[in-house]
C-alpha cells in the first residue's frame, strides 16, 4: 500500500482533467483495480500521451499492475522524455544504474523502430525525438546523425529544432557538418519520394543534377 501511495503521488503531479481517460486510470488505481489502470494508460502511452507514458513507467518500477520491469520503466520513461514530459528525466536518473549498454542498445532501436512511421508520414517532430535518441539513448552518440534529423525538423519548422541543429553542428568538425548536411537533404529525397511526396517541402527540394 505504502508503494502504491507512493506512485498514485507522483500520478498526481501531473495535471489531469476531469472527464479525461487518465482521471479514468487514476480512479482504478486508487480503487486498487491495478491491472485496470495499467491498460488505461497502455493504450494512452501507445497513442503517444505523454502523461500516461510517465505514469505507465512509474508503474513498471514499482511492479503495480504488471510485473516490475527496469527495462519498461526505462522504456516508457524515455518515451514520455521525447514526449516532453518534464518529470521524466527524474524517473530516467533513478533508472540510470540499470541502464546497461546492452539494454540502452535495444532501448534505441526500440524507440527508433517506434518513431520510424511517424517520420515516414513526415511527422516533424518525430524527427527531432529520433535526434534526441542518437544524442541521449544510444550507448555510442552520434551528434552527426542527431544534426540530420534536427535538420530536417527545422525544416519543417519544429519549435526548438534549429536551436538544437545549431548547437550539434557548433560540436561537429566542418567535413563533418558538411556530410551531414548532404546526407540530410538525400534523406529528405528518400521520404519524398514515399510518404512524404504530398509535403510542400518536396515540392521546393531542388531538381536531381542530370548525369
Amino acid at each position: 500500500m505504502r508503494a502504491l501511495a507512493a506512485t498514485l503521488a507522483l500520478c498526481l503531479a501531473l495535471p489531469v482533467a476531469a472527464g479525461e481517460p487518465l482521471a479514468d486510470a487514476l480512479d482504478a488505481l486508487r480503487a486498487g483495480r491495478l491491472a485496470e489502470g495499467v491498460l488505461i494508460y497502455r493504450d494512452l502511452a501507445e497513442a503517444g500521451d505523454g502523461r500516461a507514458q510517465f505514469n505507465l513507467g512509474l508503474l513498471y518500477l514499482d511492479g503495480l499492475g504488471v510485473p516490475q520491469s527496469h527495462a519498461e520503466a526505462l522504456y516508457w520513461g524515455w518515451r514520455a522524455r521525447l514526449s516532453g514530459v518534464a518529470e521524466a528525466p527524474a524517473l530516467i536518473a533513478r533508472l540510470a544504474p540499470h541502464a546497461t549498454p546492452d539494454l540502452r542498445a535495444a532501448l534505441a532501436a526500440r524507440l527508433m523502430a517506434d518513431l520510424q512511421p511517424r517520420i515516414d508520414r513526415g511527422e516533424g517532430r518525430a524527427m527531432l525525438e529520433l535526434a534526441g535518441v542518437w544524442i541521449e539513448v544510444a550507448p555510442d552518440p552520434d551528434p552527426a546523425q542527431a544534426f540530420v534529423w534536427q535538420a530536417l525538423a527545422a525544416a519543417l519548422g519544429v519549435a526548438g529544432a534549429a536551436a538544437a541543429r545549431d548547437a550539434t553542428g557548433r560540436s561537429l568538425a566542418p567535413e563533418a557538418r558538411l556530410r551531414a548536411e548532404a546526407q540530410a537533404k538525400e534523406v529528405l529525397a528518400g521520404l519524398c519520394a514515399k510518404g512524404m511526396r504530398d509535403a510542400p517541402i518536396c515540392a521546393a527540394l531542388p531538381p536531381t543534377p542530370a548525369g
